[in-house]
């Protein structure tokens, strides 16, 4: 484990080890803390979990947007944190497989023992939210899942903080990497009252 004082340094530490959750804390020294959050997802697809004194619906939905996986607000105690690092490393775990170990639609591969998608030869950057809410709909086409379901997919568990909404804006931000039109999604639909569902070409 390293600890860096500042954005700065922890972007170098970054670039020169190999770094498997990342926790960032808003409220640095140099107020890079939205900087660095974005730095990391440009970058790599290892989780990160924010900390921050403030809190309030918008900026954690902005966090997300902006890829971060999970959003922890101070004060909190440590056995907390631990607990949504330890939720956040069991989704990086391999995913149960039936047979195949690879997913395809339209241009792109799943490749569920590497937990990646890529496009062609060209890697689709992913969070891991992300990755674990397609998971979820590509290994199950045709399925409708709930919001609450896909939500217990994420977290496992809700404390009062999490809401619905964190499961649109991963789906949003989904549909914008993987959708030819995001507005007119052509797998991954909206079933509107219920959930979502992954549509295969062939359906």
């Amino acid at each position: 484990m390293r600890a860096a004082a500042d954005g700065a340094t922890a972007w170098a530490i970054m670039q020169k080890q190999r770094v498997n959750v990342a926790i960032v804390d808003l409220m640095l020294p140099d107020h890079q803390g939205w900087h660095l959050v974005r730095n990391i997802r440009r970058q790599a697809s290892l989780p990160i979990l924010v900390i921050s004194a403030l809190d309030d619906l918008d900026r954690r939905v902005k966090l997300l947007q902006s890829g971060a996986d999970d959003y922890l607000t101070k004060p909190f105690a440590p056995r907390e944190l631990l607990a949504r690092i330890e939720a956040i490393v069991r989704r990086l775990a391999p995913w149960p497989q039936e047979g195949a170990t690879d997913i395809p639609f339209g241009p792109y591969r799943v490749y569920l023992d590497h937990k990646t998608c890529y496009r062609g030869q060209e890697r689709v950057a992913l969070t891991t939210s992300e990755l674990t809410l397609l998971e979820a709909l590509i290994t199950s086409p045709g399925r409708i899942f709930s919001r609450e379901q896909l939500l217990a997919r994420l977290h496992g568990w809700d404390d009062g903080t999490l809401t619905l909404r964190v499961v649109d804006v991963h789906i949003a931000s989904l549909r914008a990497k993987l959708e030819p039109d995001p507005k007119r999604p052509r797998w991954i639909e909206t079933v509107w009252g219920v959930g979502y569902r992954f549509r295969r070409d062939d359906q």
